[in-house]
């Protein structure tokens, strides 16, 4: 019952073999913030791993500003990202209109099925269509260093990311289109776009990064995420996931060690601030910071399936969606419409009719549930 998250193999450090020119993002301009961002999917799970983004000044890619990039790529798991900015890199760049944005990400991608069943995945070639205004390609030499096959997605459409500051890449996952039938899968429809802050409703913030150190007389954590370091506050409701159990307050941070992988999620954004007050703290795979694979893994073992609330138990204290019946457990953790409950009240307060995401343990509890928008 392993939740799969590697895409294929983890690669190695080391620069992109395959170039397309062009510059970076120094010299004069503004600092354009970098966030990804998603809707609602029909899988539970969308794992891809990210390379690189960036601008395009020309058509064709050859002159382009990056906004990120990682020679080992980071693992994005898109369906984690429904209402929420997972913020990724600030970087200067100059000011003016860009025709082109550019997305290079690993051909392989790991798509888990409402059952929890994972399966391997490709992204496949694609000409601009009008309703989806992007190009997926994958060229032959394309790869990274270990000789990885690697594609880019170009969304085709001006982008002034300077006038605003902040950059909202949305995966646009409802509109993805899989050809289930194949071994791999197939992912013959992309839909990726640019948004402004104007056009996100969403108030929540998330960041992926490295534990320094736990400070539990003063009940903060010290994380780094590639350039910049963060001060952490764990309060009494702050919620933290680790190998699969809920744990809150000073429990929390008795669980958090130097050198694991966490996402936190805060209202604050990363960034404008080097503070953050966490509303959740889950380990997670090192891939998901940027490390390698090989690195001590604290997210645990568990399932993630999707689908409608059928069936609700008081009685028992369960519920069931897409034919599986799960427990609720006193220390079963969940988000409703931003407004979070623990126990039986994520039973008590759970309707019928509503699409959830659950992470699932080997005994059947329920971790945590989450409404979907």
């Amino acid at each position: 019952m392993k939740k799969l998250v590697l895409l294929g193999a983890i690669f190695g450090s080391g620069l992109l073999a395959y170039n397309c020119g062009g510059g970076g993002g120094g010299g004069s301009g503004s600092p354009v913030s970098l966030y990804f961002t998603d809707d609602a999917s029909m899988y539970p799970v969308v794992e891809v791993t990210v390379y690189e983004v960036s601008l395009c000044s020309d058509p064709s890619c050859q002159n382009k500003v990056q906004l990120f990039q990682d020679a080992n790529g980071i693992v994005i798991d898109l369906t984690n990202l429904n209402g929420v900015l997972q913020y990724i890199d600030t970087t200067t760049v100059p000011e003016g209109s860009y025709p082109r944005l550019e997305v290079v990400l690993s051909q392989q991608a790991t798509i888990c099925d409402n059952s929890g069943q994972c399966h391997d995945a490709i992204f496949t070639e694609m000409d601009e269509k009008p309703t989806k205004p992007n190009v997926v390609n994958c060229p032959p030499g394309y790869t990274d260093s270990n000789g990885n096959q690697l594609c880019y997605i170009r969304y085709n459409g001006v982008t002034n990311p300077t006038a605003m500051g902040k950059l909202i890449l949305d995966f646009n996952l409802k509109d993805f289109e899989v050809d289930t039938s194949t071994t791999p899968w197939q992912i013959k429809e992309v839909k990726v776009s640019p948004l402004t802050p104007s056009e996100v409703s969403s108030s929540e913030y998330e960041i992926y990064a490295m534990v320094e150190s736990v400070d539990s007389n003063a009940s903060t954590l010290t994380v780094s995420w590639r350039n910049s370091t963060y001060t952490v506050n764990v309060t009494d409701s702050t919620r933290c996931e680790v190998m699969d159990t809920n744990y809150w307050g000073q429990d929390c941070l008795n669980q958090i060690q130097s050198g694991m992988c966490v996402e936190i999620k805060s209202q604050e954004d990363p960034s404008t601030t080097d503070t953050l007050t966490a509303v959740e703290i889950e380990a997670k795979n090192p891939e998901k910071c940027g490390g390698m694979a090989s690195g001590e893994d604290h997210e645990g073992m568990h399932i993630e399936i999707k689908g409608t609330v059928s069936s609700i138990d008081t009685n028992n204290g369960a519920f069931s969606i897409n034919g599986t019946t799960i427990t609720v457990a006193d220390n079963t953790y969940c988000e409703y419409d931003r407004v979070y409950y623990s126990g039986l009240d994520c039973l008590n307060n759970l309707q019928k009719g509503w699409i959830v995401e659950v992470k699932v343990n080997q005994n059947g509890e329920a971790i945590k549930i989450e409404k979907e928008s």
